[in-house]
């Protein structure tokens, strides 16, 4: 009887776990994302900043 209860323990807090991580997962923006309050753009893996004539992906 003294085995259940930290049994039921890590087993609620496996199961807590589980429900919980896939959750955390964060992907990747898609190419070509224009993130505003930072004025840049997500390029071939990699966050560019925006130039003074760079229209192709930055909006104003």
């Amino acid at each position: 009887m003294t085995l259940f209860k930290p049994l039921m323990q890590a087993s609620l807090l496996m199961l807590g776990v589980m429900l919980f991580a896939p959750g955390c997962v964060v992907a990747p923006p898609g190419e070509g994302y224009y993130d505003r309050p930072h004025h840049r753009y997500y390029h071939e893996h990699a966050w560019h900043e925006c130039g003074d004539r760079d229209d192709r992906y930055c909006r104003g």
